[in-house]
């Protein structure tokens, strides 16, 4: 199967690994020449900004029957350059006659909220990160099929969560961590590639409550670093429910908690 990975950074990497070893026909992208170096062996790397248009009618042979997977980020830039890039590739998908988007959201778009939230949970438009991943994610949905995958806080190999919190304070301890190993998101999509394209959004999210204090403490030790220190307030905080996707594609995760996923971090 043909699968382009549109912005292959830390997660679109491990996953054209696995998918080249499975067989698959991998093409990423990079918005930058000098980054295509860090693409696995195997796939094929090409360079793509999507907020330059001159370069889009390059890529249509490419996109052709495929199973596009947009891993693109909002990173720091200005957010109307996010939501341009996922309109444009929303459009070049039509143009070339993609099988299918696979776009990588985020449950930072339940920020806000608390208690468990799922796919169905009102959202706090007003809140500018959370309009900026809504507005992305209908940008995408010009395209049919779309199908939304809103991960977790992302741990794995070379992101464990120990290094990041070493020493700090942190709020919310007995709030619910959520949280999702990148073997489990690269799963999942496997999974998809085996399934009838289909529209839907879909949280990515480790089954199981671990509170943060626990989690982050769990974590320290595992990283060998100091441990965060929690401030005394705390809030209810808010759970990732998760089950949806377990139910429609029948997948079973393999970090049931987030501590679990802790050894596989390094």
């Amino acid at each position: 199967m043909k699968v382009v990975i549109i912005g292959c950074g830390w997660l679109g990497q491990q996953l054209a690994a696995d998918l080249i070893a499975q067989g698959h026909q991998v093409y990423a992208s990079r918005r930058s020449s000098s980054a295509l170096r860090y693409l696995p062996a195997g796939a094929t790397g090409f360079v793509l900004d999507l907020n330059a248009s001159a370069e889009q009618s390059s890529q249509t042979a490419m996109l052709h029957d495929a199973i596009v997977i947009c891993a693109i980020t909002p990173g720091r830039g200005p957010q109307q350059h996010y939501i341009t890039a996922l309109q444009q590739l929303a459009g070049l998908a039509m143009l070339a006659g993609s099988r299918q988007l696979i776009h990588f959201s985020s449950t930072g778009i339940y920020q806000g909220l608390q208690g468990e939230v799922d796919e169905a949970a009102p959202l706090h438009l007003t809140e500018p990160r959370v309009s900026l991943l809504w507005q992305g994610e209908q940008a995408l949905r010009q395209f049919q099929p779309t199908l939304t995958l809103r991960l977790a806080g992302l741990m794995g190999p070379g992101r464990h969560p120990g290094c990041f919190t070493a020493g700090k304070t942190l709020p919310d301890a007995t709030a619910p961590i959520n949280m999702v190993h990148s073997a489990d998101i690269i799963a999942a999509v496997k999974l998809l590639l085996a399934t009838p394209p289909c529209n839907g959004v879909f949280n990515l999210s480790c089954p199981l409550t671990i509170l943060r204090q626990d989690f982050y403490q769990q974590a320290a030790v595992s990283a060998g670093k100091t441990p965060a220190i929690f401030a005394s307030e705390s809030s209810k905080g808010r759970r990732v429910n998760a089950e949806k996707f377990v139910r429609q594609f029948n997948f079973s995760y393999r970090f049931a908690t987030a501590s679990d996923a802790l050894a596989y971090c390094s």
